[in-house]
């Protein structure tokens, strides 16, 4: 017969081999606290417009993301870790987007920032963060100053303005027969290279700009820049303005009695600025660089599928989808680092990243520095639409010039 303290012993010592064999696997779970890689989770940052004129942008993109990601933590993460998000608002301001990079960086260890809005905030954001090696995964800005020169951390999305302006022009000229085009812009590293193009693509068809007019960033009256531009009598306005600056001159254009064929910049292909422009006797075209919101496209349709069951007082839009694309390109990157994910894996691993399918547009790619002004643009093509009845109706397939 056992002695019950004996008993007692060894049960005490079989625990004890069990909790011996469970440790090498608890001792040696892989976790990078200092780049926000943990044993189940992987902490990303972003810095987005959440208030001020853009921050219906900056809602939808924020909105998009976390959706994908949502989609992504409910099929287990990504190689068994959940993806954690933490936002913080720059009001599309610069120096708030490096305070805000700093605080994901050294505060919340972030793994890398993704999606982050706008060329001024993506630069400047960058660089700081660049100097602790985190890269910055589709940062959202059509301006070309974001990708050229190609910067080693910075991934950009989506069409850049070269592709996107290009097209506008052919467009107007070829297919509207439009001799006389002018322009409205923002004065700055966004609005400025939209110009530049604009005024080499006409020289290709030989045209010249008959009025071009700029506003500063956050303007609150463009009335004399509006009357100048219906002076001018143009066929076709090309307009890179977004949000209220953009509302501005649609309304001083109806105080005018002027009907403006216009092509706007991408960012106005959202329903947040339909409703915010309401009827306008203007026709409106934009580039788009996803398939149409309502179209046929299945996964965008399931992707919204969850996005309203998420976010219910929220429209899709293709805002939301620039969130969509940044986030895609994020996991297929986390993918492809591996159990042990870093900063270092994750920034080889979008060097290697060519014709990912996003499965809502054109195929994602990235290349080496070296490669040019595009080495750091994932993508090129732009579908161009046109706005009929409050919603925008796709003028057919993408449209892409930059063979690489």
């Amino acid at each position: 017969m056992t002695h019950p303290a004996s008993r007692r012993t060894v049960l005490a010592a079989g625990a004890a081999l069990l909790c011996a064999a469970a440790l090498p696997t608890l001792a040696f779970a892989f976790e990078n606290k200092a780049e926000g890689v943990l044993d189940k989770e992987i902490v990303l940052g972003s810095s987005q417009p959440m208030s001020g004129t853009l921050a219906y942008m900056g809602k939808a993109v924020d909105e998009g993301i976390r959706t994908y990601f949502d989609m992504v933590n409910e099929q287990g993460g990504v190689n068994g870790r959940k993806i954690k998000l933490i936002t913080y608002d720059d009001e599309l301001k610069p120096a708030k987007s490096v305070a805000n990079a700093k605080l994901l960086v050294e505060r919340d260890n972030v793994l890398a920032m993704v999606g982050n809005i706008g060329h001024a905030t993506n630069i400047s954001a960058y660089e700081y963060s660049s100097t602790r090696k985190v890269p910055t995964i589709g940062a959202l800005s059509i301006s070309d100053l974001t990708s050229t020169p190609p910067r080693e951390l910075l991934y950009v999305l989506p069409s850049p303005q070269s592709t996107e302006t290009a097209a506008y022009i052919d467009y107007a000229v070829e297919k509207l027969k439009a001799k006389k085009i002018a322009m409205l812009y923002q004065n700055d590293g966004w609005g400025k290279p939209a110009y530049d193009i604009a005024s080499k693509q006409l020289e290709k068809h030989g045209l010249k700009l008959v009025e071009a007019q700029s506003f500063e960033r956050f303007a609150t009256d463009i009335t004399s820049q509006v009357f100048k531009l219906k002076q001018a009598e143009p066929d076709v306005v090309i307009v890179y303005a977004l949000g209220q600056e953009a509302v501005l001159f649609f309304r001083g254009a109806e105080k005018l009695g002027w009907k403006p064929t216009v092509f706007g910049a991408g960012g106005l292909n959202d329903p947040k600025f339909v409703e915010l422009l309401g009827k306008s006797p203007a026709k409106l075209y934009v580039g788009s660089y996803y398939d149409a919101v309502e179209g046929d496209n299945p996964v965008i349709k399931d992707f919204f599928a969850r996005y309203t069951k998420l976010y219910p007082k929220s429209a899709p839009s293709s805002t939301a989808l620039m969130g969509y694309s940044a986030a895609a390109v994020t996991v297929e990157a986390l993918k492809r680092a591996g159990n042990e994910p870093s900063r270092t894996k994750v920034v080889a691993a979008l060097d290697g990243m060519t014709g990912f399918d996003q499965k809502i547009g054109p195929k994602i790619s990235f290349q080496p520095l070296s490669a040019g002004g595009y080495a750091r643009r994932g993508q090129t093509g732009v579908a161009l639409m046109e706005l009929k009845d409050q919603k925008f109706v796709s003028l057919g397939g993408y449209i892409d010039p930059v063979k690489r």
